[in-house]
Formats: C-alpha cells, structure tokens, sequence
C-alpha cells in the first residue's frame, strides 16, 4: 500500500504541475461510406455536437471530411445523408498529439408507408458487422486500456463482458459459455490466424501475453454465439479484429513502457496525393529490457519477447484498395535451476531446467475492388506459422550434469487464398458469399524418456505433413421493413485430411418493437476441427515396437446454439440487455478404450497446454444453457459503469456415460466496472481518472487428487470416478486504476497506476501433487500486483 501512495502523490504532483490555461485543438477527419458495399457517400454531412456553434463538414467526392480546430477531450459528431439511418459517435478522445482519423459506416434507410426517423447512436447496439444479428459487441481500442485490470488485452477486456470469464489470471484463455477455450477463433482482417498470443503451446488460444497490441487497433467485435455464416470453424465465440488505418497527411509517433512491454510506433503518408498510409508498431520485454541493463528484481527468470504489428493502406482510383498487415512476436522463457542464485524465486522443480520457446506470424494482402457502388468483392491472400521449442533437462544430483528428458519441437503453418463477393440490391436486399482454401503445413517431433522401456517414446514424429481445409458460405439479409432485420445463411466445411465435413444452417431475426427497444433470436449449427496435433499423434505399440495415428479419422465435433435477447435503450447513453441460450454438444472426442471422463470438451485452459491422448472416438457429448443480464452506462458527462451476470450450468458426458460437471462450471460470474474523468484546468486540457472493477465467480471445478495411488505412483493419480464434483472457494478480485493525462501544444502524455487484486484475496487456481513431500499442495492465482505506464504521442 506504501507504493500505491507514493504512486498517487506523483500523479497529483503532475496534475498540479502541469497547469495551463492555453486552449489546444486537433483535427477530426475520415471518410463516410456505405455499411453493407462499402463504396463512398458523398455529400454526407457531419457535423460536431456539444458546441456553441454549428460546426462540421460535408464529405467530398471520396467521402471524405475534415473538421479542423477542435478543442482537446471527450467529443461527439453526428453523420447524415439522404437515404441514410443517421449515426452519432460520442467518447470520441481528441488529443494534441494525434489527429482524430475515423472510417464512419452509414446503413441505407428502408423506407415504408409510414415516415420514421431512425438515428443509430453508437451505443454498442450493434456490431461493425452488419449482418450480425445477436450476441455480440463492437469494441474500440481504448475500451482494451480504460477498464482495470484489462492491461490493453482484448482477451482480458471481454471478460468483463456478460457470459465470459477467465480461468487463470496468469493467461487470457476465456471460457465463453461454459465452452472451452479452444472454441475462440481469431480473425485478422477478414483471414483467420493462429493463436496471436506469446508462450502458448500449439492448438491453444490464449497465453500469458497478447500480441495483438492496442496502439494499432481499429473497431472490432467480439461474438459469442449464433454466428453469421461468413464464420466458421469454431463453435464458441469469435475475435472479429481490425487493425487501424494510418495517417494518410502527416507522420505521428507514439511511445509507451508498461507492463506488456517497451514499445515504439510510427503513422503516416506513404503519398499524401494517393491517399495511402503505413503504420508500424514494435514491443519488447519490459522486465528483459531491466534485466539487460543489470536490474534484477530476485526471480530465476524472465520472459524475453517482442512483437511487430504494420498495416500499409493504398487506395487507387480504378483498382480498388490494396493492403498490406501482418503481426508477429517471438519470446523465449528459461527456467534453470541450474543458474538459480540465492534469494531468486523459483518457478521450476529443484533439479530441473527448462527452456520454452515460442514464435508466431501472420501476414496478408488483400484488394477491395469496387465493380459499381452496390457490388463488391475482396481477394486476401496470406500465409501464417506458429512454432513451439520447449525441453526439460533433470540434473544429476551427484555432479549437476544435465539428462533430455523430453522436448516438443513442432510448426503448424497456413497458407490461405479467400476470395468474398458482395452484392446490395438495394436496402431490402443484400447477398454475401465467399469460399476459402487453406493449407495446413506441420512438422512436429514431441517425446519423453520412459523408464518402463528405458527410451524415448515419441508423441509426435511428424515431417512435412500437409492438410487442406475448405470453408464457404452463402449469407442472405432480408430487410422487409425498418422495424425488421432477417440475417440467414449457409456455411460449409471440409477437412480434407480425412474428408470430414458439415454443411451448417445459420438464422438471426431482429425485431424493433420501439425505438428504443428490441428483441432477437438467433440460430446456428457450428463445427470445428480437433487441434491439428491431434490428428498426428503416435500411439505406441510396445509388442511390435511400432506407432500408428490412432486419431487420424476423427471427426468435426459439432453443436447446436440457440439464442434469445431482449434489449432496451431506457435513457440516453443507458442500456439494459438480456440474453438467454442454450447449446447443445455432439460427436465430441473421448477415449475409446477405456470407460473414462474425458472429453475434449475441458481441453485447452491447463497451464501446461492441451495433452495428447491417443485412441479417441466421437462419442461424446455435452450441454451449455445459461441467462444473462447487462445494465451499461456508456460514457458520458465524465463517467460510466458496467454491471454484468452471467448465471450458467454446464455438463457432458464421456466414454464412462455419466452426466458430470465441466471444468468450466462455475455457475455465476459478476463482474461490475465504473470510472470517472474529471477535467482540470481552466480549458480541460488535463484529466485525471478512476477506474475500479469488482468480480465475484463460481470457483474452479476440479478432480480430486488420490493422495495413497500418488505417493506409491510417484506422481499425481486423479480419482476419474470423481471427476469435477470437487469445486474451490468463490473466485474474488477487486482492481482499481488511477490515470492522468495531459495535452501540450504538439503532444499529448498520459500516466496511469493500477493495482490488481487490492485486497490481496487469496484465489485458488489448483491443486498438484509434490513427490518430495508427498503431500497435495494448493497453488493459487494472482496476488496483490501493482504496476505502471507512461505514454506520449506526437
């Protein structure tokens, strides 16, 4: 609590410094253009809200406009064109440092026998997506650095959100629905990615640090049920991410050091006459970066990474728009008891060392062209990788020499070419089709020293193994009135590697019952491909001293998810939603052999990473049904909060037939947020803010350990019969956030302080066997943890 203190007293004694009473501006620029063709609208009026005067602009024959001379801070614009629903954009942050450069989507009016006129505030209602119906949430990049405790994270940030919760502060796997992890797709884009997260294991989708870095995020959504046809290939929720464009009329940087890292970055026009833009973020280690220049802080080790993140943007007159992007990040972690240095923690078992390396990347071109103002098509080529490198050496008690007991080295890499077409009839009207080939690469060599053979056995020993994936969709929406939305569609998939396949339905209905009030339901039948690993795994046959795949025919695992949502707009900025649903599992892998628990349902949140288990058949199922509530203020008048509950049951069934907990079934999370900005000086050119978070969840379910088979094992053995009825105390956090920032004639700067876990509550995360006391040992989550970061932009 000292350090928080002396922490504050600095923020305070910047605030007092930094006092002035000159008025500074900043530029609001864009471009306006059709939700659905994405073509430009010209003669769009924009125009600045909350001001004296009548202040705007009116978009040109690009659709852009400029609106010059704004005064720094919260501001709210408001767009309109004949033939347009309106749309008003409100906490839009200006600052001295950076132009304010937006891409403002209208949606075209449907015009009945009666006159209405429909504004669509951006009040979260709706995602960028406009053919998404139900269950989802637009986000924007500040949202991802504003809440407590989300460390600039859209993993972390969504777990706030109503029917989402994470299992381990340690890493940002969410748990979507009762659903595994291993259900959230990634989507770069418009091209889906691997898992853009550093030191996760291969087939995971989350990690201890994400690589995708806020400075350079545009306006994204994130779905957590029903999808739209156009997405596929998962069964519990969807990252829809956007990289931001660049400034396209003057080069900008920004700085910042915090807990993710030391980073740098760089905008601007490659040609000020084309219209075209880069943009280019590099990241790395903080914690390394001190340990490089001698500053130790008495652990064994510390994780060595960075990570690069660039979007080129070329607009052309007659060919469209081409773009260029890519991410990337390469880290490496060495826990060695052999160089451990009296007084460092420890986070490995005394005579071990282990080295884990990790790597990924993605990168794609892709061209929008234009064929007339209602039809379009876009062509994204990309190719993409992630490679993993970890090995455990035991240490010889006698003379410290070193013995490989096992080692992972393994590539799973993509190379997929995507072609989308769309055509907008008119407003009622409009069709989305698209077809995807993707080729899957691996490479993969995994084994550990067996005693009982004394030799290796290999998991994997795979050697430039290749697999095709076919993914196409057929997407309808019918708009027959303004008070109705119908979003219907198709999605097909093919795993060529075993010709395993779904042909998959798609429904969402939208109905306004009043302005300010809507009800939906959606449908949609989703499949997903086992983590590739698994098709390649070697079981071994000892009489023969061979190995066969004993997975290579396993099939999609498969569900059903129906959803119904009430929302209503009671008050300006105020919303009040509810979402009930109900998810139903199928063809699930679990053991063949042997009448066990498992089920690939509780895959893919252990810290070790996803196990390999041979001989799986798709016998197993499972069921998710929940109900949600959220009451959101969005920000204004200086402050917001946001009050979710998700209240869920979640089952399955496994080789054994018996109807068990998952891992994941907590049966409540409730997470409430809110935060205050309060303007300083005598033109507000300073903020100070508060952000506080609460979260209350079920605890983790877990299978007990048999303490009498663990000590004559030597390891832990798990009692199968029990598994999940064991389930730990409440989960319980409480992180608070304190910010100030302050704008200069040609900069902007920005502090914050945030403390996680205040209170020092103790969590469980687990419990495991220790063979050198032959005792059960509880591990637990996060403590209290404070940390800070500085920013400048200019």
């Amino acid at each position: 609590m000292n350090l928080l203190k002396k922490y504050l007293f600095i923020l305070f004694a910047l605030s007092a410094f930094a006092a002035n009473g000159q008025t500074y501006t900043q530029t609001i620029r864009g471009r306006v253009i059709d939700s659905d063709s994405k073509s430009e609208i010209i003669g769009a009026n924009v125009i600045l809200l909350e001001t004296d005067t009548l202040y705007g602009s009116v978009t040109d024959i690009g659709g852009n406009f400029r609106i010059e001379n704004v005064a720094v801070g919260r501001r709210a614009i408001k767009v309109t064109s004949i033939g347009y629903e309106d749309a008003v954009l409100t906490n839009i942050i200006v600052t001295s440092g950076k132009e304010v450069v937006l891409t403002i989507e209208l949606r075209e009016k449907v015009y009945t026998s009666a006159v209405i006129e429909i504004t669509a505030a951006a009040d979260k209602t709706r995602a960028n997506n406009d053919l998404v119906t139900i269950s989802a949430r637009n986000f924007q990049a500040e949202e991802t650095g504003r809440y407590a405790g989300s460390r600039g994270d859209p993993s972390k940030m969504v777990a706030n959100y109503a029917g989402v919760s994470s299992g381990n502060d340690a890493r940002n796997d969410i748990i979507v629905r009762g659903n595994s992890p291993l259900g959230v797709l990634w989507r770069l884009e418009g091209v889906d990615i691997p898992n853009p997260n550093h030191f996760s294991a291969q087939g995971a989708t989350g990690g201890p640090i994400s690589m995708l870095n806020n400075n350079v995020l545009g306006n994204s959504d994130f779905l957590t049920g029903a999808f739209p046809a156009e997405y596929g290939n998962k069964n519990a929720a969807v990252f829809d991410i956007k990289l931001r464009n660049g400034n396209n009329e003057k080069n900008e940087f920004t700085g910042q050091i915090g807990i993710n890292g030391v980073e740098l970055g760089a905008e601007g026009p490659i040609s000020k006459k084309q219209g075209s833009s880069y943009l280019v973020n590099y990241r790395y280690s903080t914690l390394e970066l001190f340990n490089k220049l001698g500053i130790r802080f008495g652990v064994s080790a510390s994780p060595d990474y960075q990570d690069l993140s660039y979007k080129i943007n070329v607009p052309t007159q007659k060919a469209g728009i081409f773009q260029v992007w890519g991410i990337g990040g390469i880290g490496k972690l060495k826990l060695l008891d052999s160089e451990l240095k009296p007084g460092d923690w420890s986070y490995i078992s005394k005579g071990e060392d282990l080295v884990f390396k990790s790597s990924m990347g993605a990168t794609g071109l892709s061209n929008l062209y234009f064929f007339n103002s209602k039809v379009s098509g876009k062509l994204s080529l990309s190719v993409s990788a992630s490679d993993l490198d970890a090995y455990v050496d035991t240490l010889s008690p006698v003379d410290g020499s070193k013995f490989r007991d096992a080692k992972n080295k393994s590539t799973e890499g993509s190379a997929i070419a995507n072609y989308t077409l769309t055509s907008k009839f008119n407003a009622r009207h409009l069709i989305k089709t698209g077809a995807t080939y993707q080729n899957i690469f691996f490479n993969a060599t995994s084994y550990n020293y067996s005693t009982e053979y004394n030799k290796y056995i290999y998991d994997l020993n795979v050697k430039n193994s290749n697999a095709g994936l076919i993914q196409s969709f057929l997407h309808w929406q019918w708009r027959p009135s303004d008070k109705i939305t119908v979003n219907t569609g198709l999605h097909y998939q093919n795993f060529l590697l075993n010709n395993t396949w779904a042909l998959e339905p798609r429904f969402g209905l939208k109905y306004k019952l009043t302005e300010k009030q809507n009800i939906s339901v959606g449908y949609g039948m989703h499949s997903q491909m086992q983590p590739v690993i698994y098709y390649f795994y070697d079981t071994y046959d000892p009489v023969n001293d061979s190995y066969f795949k004993s997975n290579r025919n396993l099939d999609l695992s498969k569900s059903h998810h129906a959803i119904l949502a009430y929302d209503y707009n009671f008050a300006p900025d105020f919303r009040f939603k509810f979402e009930s649903y109900y998810q139903y599992l199928y063809n699930i892998p679990v053991q063949k052999n042997w009448n066990s628990s498992f089920s690939m349902i509780n895959v893919g949140n252990a810290l070790e990473g996803i196990p390999l288990v041979d001989s799986l058949e798709n016998t197993g199922t499972g069921e998710n049904y929940g109900i949600e509530f959220t009451i959101e203020k969005f920000f204004s008048k200086h402050y917001y909060f946001l009050l979710t509950t998700s209240l869920y049951d979640s089952k399955y069934r496994g080789k054994d037939g018996v109807l068990h907990n998952t891992s994941y079934n907590g049966g409540y999370v409730l997470n409430a947020l809110c935060g205050y900005e309060l303007g300083l000086g005598k033109n507000k050119n300073r903020n100070l803010s508060f952000d506080l978070k609460y979260t209350l969840a079920g605890g983790n379910r877990y299978t007990p350990i048999d303490l009498e088979s663990s000590t004559s094992m030597g390891h832990a053995v798990y009692r199968d019969n029990e598994a999940f009825t064991k389930k730990y105390n409440d989960y319980s956090r409480f992180d608070i956030k304190v910010s100030f920032k302050t704008n200069r004639k040609r900069t902007s700067q920005s502090l914050f302080i945030v403390v996680e876990n205040i209170f020092d509550t103790p969590n469980i995360l687990r419990e495991s066997y220790n063979p050198e006391t032959q005792s059960i040992q509880k591990e637990y989550q996060l403590g209290l943890f404070p940390y800070a970061g500085y920013r400048i932009e200019f």
